[in-house]
């Protein structure tokens, strides 16, 4: 009799499974929009990093002249690097690239040597590049500045964009998931109004009904949450090892981020959906939770 007793009270106990199972999967998700916007980031970041400046250096000057200066360049917080081209070298790099040696031709080497300058991504804007051209030029040992500026414009226009979508796909999302969460651990606590209600009517108080379940609530929110990091980070692990042209970032310290984020995210909708269902049912009356 007290063994049926026990199936009866197990099986009228909420079921949770269910329930951290589909939050897992939403925070997952949450989680892997985050991966996304934080790799769109990186992308943009390289594509700016990538912009070369060349540095046309005065005819006269040395080689280890031109490989000072480039040392000097190299020094500079706003510099990401700095590669010297003697002549000879450009002579060399102009045969590979067309196949043809013009010095056969001509008796002298008309190109130039330089200097192919990358800066940081923080200082990859039109304006800071412009800075950094004219303040070259302003240099006795330089001769010309240039970069492709319409390819820089179409980046940083374009990566505008991306971040303007990938922001509104955000806060929809974000939007959408907390509704999930918050729906599905109401449902959760949809079965379990009754003893509520039964507890309510013995005498016990308001926090003393809510407390364990709240308990509950939240450990639930943390092993979803857990979860969801570990599915996420598998998922991350298996797209660099699969698709490594994807390039996909890896600084830990992005993605403990992330995943903290989502823990915490995982916990708080937990708490508050459950406090909130709790005291729904305990203000309503008996003949209204049927």
């Amino acid at each position: 009799m007290a063994s049926k007793a026990t199936k009866q009270q197990r099986k009228n106990q909420p079921s949770y499974i269910y329930s951290i199972i589909s939050v897992t999967l939403v925070l997952f998700l949450l989680g892997a929009l985050g991966a996304i916007l934080l790799n769109a980031r990186n992308l943009g970041q390289q594509l700016k990093e990538n912009v070369e400046l060349t540095v046309i250096l005065e005819d006269k000057l040395s080689p280890e002249e031109g490989k000072a200066f480039e040392k000097r360049l190299q020094d500079r917080k706003d510099v990401l690097s700095a590669r010297y081209i003697s002549k000879d070298d450009a002579a060399m790099e102009f045969q590979e690239e067309y196949g043809e040696d013009y010095l056969e031709v001509l008796d002298f080497n008309p190109l130039y040597q330089s200097i192919q300058l990358r800066l940081q991504h923080n200082d990859g804007s039109a304006e800071s590049i412009k800075a950094v051209k004219s303040e070259l030029e302003e240099s006795k040992l330089v001769t010309e500045v240039f970069y492709q500026e319409v390819l820089l414009e179409a980046i940083n226009k374009n990566v505008r964009k991306l971040g303007i979508i990938l922001g509104l796909i955000t806060a929809i999302f974000l939007f959408i998931a907390i509704t999930l969460i918050d729906n599905t651990i109401k449902l959760t606590m949809y079965s379990n109004r009754f003893k509520i209600k039964t507890m309510q009517l013995v005498g016990a108080t308001r926090s003393l009904i809510t407390r364990p379940f709240i308990k509950t609530s939240v450990i639930n929110g943390l092993i979803c949450g857990v979860l969801a990091c570990i599915l996420l980070l598998i998922s991350i692990y298996m797209l660099n090892k699969n698709m490594p042209f994807l390039e996909m970032q890896n600084d830990v310290k992005h993605y403990a981020f992330i995943c903290g984020s989502i823990i915490i995210v995982g916990i708080f909708i937990s708490w508050w959906s459950t406090r909130t269902a709790v005291t729904k049912y305990l203000k309503m009356k008996l003949e209204d939770l049927y």
